[in-house]
């Protein structure tokens, strides 16, 4: 039996009942430390683990929309063909940190065990046993309706087993969103974000639901990043985060995994990890402000797309990210670094909100009332920098001549 390492939680253990196993352990997983086992399980077995490793939640759990041809070819097998399911299923993979088994009375302990691969299988197969309980058609110590197959990777190295979560899926096309989550690239984004904003969860799985987007946050921070962080004036650059929100996430997790090694990425990381919260919350007053109002964009709206929606007194209570976006990245005209370090917004006296909006609804016509082309327009985000440029350099030449 393998020992488990030390942690800071009591190591959980699972019971399972099988009725046939094999070590299959090769010379290089020995070399590594590592153990492999074949078990065929009766059906329900797989139920008594869970999927806090694995890459995917069951995702018709949450949402029953999210029903693919999969889990109806994995149902159709189990309601018509149950003893072809061992054959026809590509198994589960499940990891734990320790193992025993008692061949005697054919059953095994996992120590932190999770099923890495196979969570829409066991799903399914949940559906199946909740539908056979209610109409009392099972009960315990029934012969099982078919048999499963895993294989079980026991490995004390909890690093190790993330990167095999996400080798094991990388024939399922994975959201990298996923991969970065499981990697713990999010966690001081997270971390940060909270101490601005209590409560507040990142989604760090594709299967989250009712988190905020990370996506979304690494866009707006992004947008706030003045070119002598960036180096890059381009306009891919300035057009990056409406048009490639993966790419902000791919680039944020590259500036992880190199900021100890690259000043230039350090540099990238730290402010994007600072400055998030302030984007964030700056992007929900601008979202809802009142100076959307009385320009009558709800009027154009109806013509040529969704570009605000307004509550029930016809005030505007949102607006489409193809006109905010433009109007944030002239924000990071305000973007300091103060004496300790650390990043943030600093608005002179004289900047008016009302003028920044103004011009940003001149955009919006400008670009035919269509917030998508307004999004996709490097005009409009030199056309709206100009304001804040404008006052800043004003500023500078007061201060200069004083």
């Amino acid at each position: 039996m393998t020992s488990p390492k030390a942690g800071k939680h009591a190591p959980n253990r699972v019971h399972i009942s099988y009725q046939l196993v094999r070590n299959t352990t090769s010379p290089d997983e020995k070399s590594n430390g590592v153990q492999s086992f074949v078990m065929n399980l009766p059906t329900f077995e797989i139920l008594k683990l869970d999927t806090k490793d694995n890459l995917r939640a069951y995702l018709a759990e949450y949402d029953p929309r999210k029903r693919n041809r999969v889990h109806d070819a994995i149902r159709e097998t189990i309601d018509t063909e149950p003893s072809r399911f061992i054959v026809r299923n590509s198994g589960f993979v499940i990891t734990a940190s320790a193992i025993s088994i008692d061949d005697n009375s054919k059953k095994a302990t996992l120590v932190d065990a999770s099923i890495i691969n196979g969570a829409q299988s066991q799903g399914e197969i949940r559906g199946y046993y909740t539908e056979l309980v209610e109409a009392d058609k099972w009960n315990e110590g029934d012969d099982p309706p078919f048999y499963v197959r895993a294989t079980i990777i026991v490995d004390e190295d909890s690093d190790e087993i993330v990167e095999t979560a996400i080798a094991r899926n990388i024939a399922t096309p994975i959201k990298s969103l996923t991969e970065a989550g499981a990697r713990g690239q999010l966690d001081e984004l997270e971390k940060n974000m909270k101490r601005m904003i209590p409560g507040i969860e990142l989604r760090k799985k594709e299967s989250d639901v009712g988190v905020t987007d990370t996506r979304k946050v690494l866009q707006l921070a992004r947008l706030l990043m003045p070119t002598s962080i960036s180096g890059n004036s381009s306009p891919a650059e300035k057009l990056r985060a409406y048009k490639n929100p993966e790419q902000c996430l791919t680039e944020f997790c590259d500036w992880y995994e190199s900021k100890r090694s690259n000043s230039t990425a350090r540099s990238k990381y730290e402010f994007t990890i600072q400055m998030a919260p302030h984007a964030y919350l700056e992007y929900q007053k601008w979202e809802n402000h009142p100076a959307w109002n009385g320009h009558h964009i709800w009027d154009e709206t109806k013509k040529g797309g969704r570009a605000v929606k307004r509550n029930g007194v016809n005030k505007i209570k949102w607006v489409s990210p193809g006109i905010l976006f433009p109007l944030m990245g002239a924000l990071s005209e305000f973007a300091v670094i103060d004496k300790s370090g650390h990043w943030g917004l600093k608005m002179p006296k004289r900047f008016k909100e009302d003028e920044l909006v103004r011009r940003a609804v001149n955009q919006f016509r400008a670009h035919n009332s269509d917030p998508m082309i307004m999004g996709r327009s490097e005009a409009a985000y030199d056309a709206l920098r100009i304001y804040p440029q404008t006052l800043i350099e004003v500023l500078r030449d007061i201060a200069a001549d004083r």
